[in-house]
């Protein structure tokens, strides 16, 4: 698993912790209280199966992942920049073609995140240098963008890593990231607004594990940024 998924799951075991210390506010929407029970057992499963991936990982060096994590970070960035450029200038094909939020990024496989660095380091670079620092994108960052680039690139081709990339255990981990966090927001982040009224402490306590805490790689004197799901 990556940083934000490692992330994602403590803030799910603590929704479902929370939930089994509230019983009787859960139990007061009887949908949320088997929503909990879904996100236990898809926690259950993770935890399962990251064990697994960790062991079909071995041999693939912590320098390839560390990697991974930069050229992600960098791309979420730099086309956040690019897309309130485009913003700016009333640009929606520049909009489109840049729109890598981090759920997206982070969910991407390998060739996908290389193909959307590609495009984003493109159309970055047809931005004038000023008008990108005013965005918040430096010169210097965009190198450190290409460099990690092109050293990721050049590493995630290797035949190891693409036959350990379609394995069952990662896709079955992809797919239950994908249904917990339909499921968190679709049902309930949904129904746990009622507890504003029902059970308002407990409701304080569901908002607060549902805030990832997620300490990026690329910049390493950055604080743990909250990111709301």
């Amino acid at each position: 698993m990556n940083n934000y998924q490692i992330s994602t799951l403590t803030s799910y075991k603590l929704i479902v912790t929370e939930a089994k210390n509230n019983v009787a506010a859960v139990s007061l929407i009887p949908t949320f209280a088997k929503g909990i029970n879904r996100l236990e057992e898809i926690t259950t499963e993770v935890d399962t199966l990251s064990v697994q991936q960790a062991k079909n990982l071995t041999g693939i060096t912590e320098d390839k992942h560390a990697l991974q994590e930069e050229l992600m970070d960098y791309l979420v960035d730099v086309a956040g920049a690019v897309h309130s450029y485009a913003i700016s200038k009333g640009d929606k094909t520049l909009q489109a073609k840049v729109n890598f939020k981090i759920t997206r990024v982070l969910a991407m496989k390998q060739q996908e995140l290389i193909d959307s660095a590609a495009i984003t380091l493109e159309e970055a670079s047809k931005i004038p240098a000023e008008q990108l620092a005013e965005m918040g994108i430096s010169t210097e960052e965009m190198t450190q963008f290409a460099d990690a680039y092109s050293q990721f690139k050049g590493i995630a081709s290797g035949k190891r890593e693409a036959v350990i990339e379609r394995t069952g255990t990662t896709n079955r981990l992809a797919e239950l990231f994908a249904e917990a966090a339909d499921l968190k927001k679709n049902t309930l982040d949904r129904l746990a607004t009622q507890f504003q009224r029902k059970a308002p402490d407990f409701y304080q306590k569901y908002k607060a594990a549902a805030t990832v805490m997620y300490k990026r790689s690329a910049k390493k004197t950055e604080p743990t940024t909250e990111v709301a799901k």
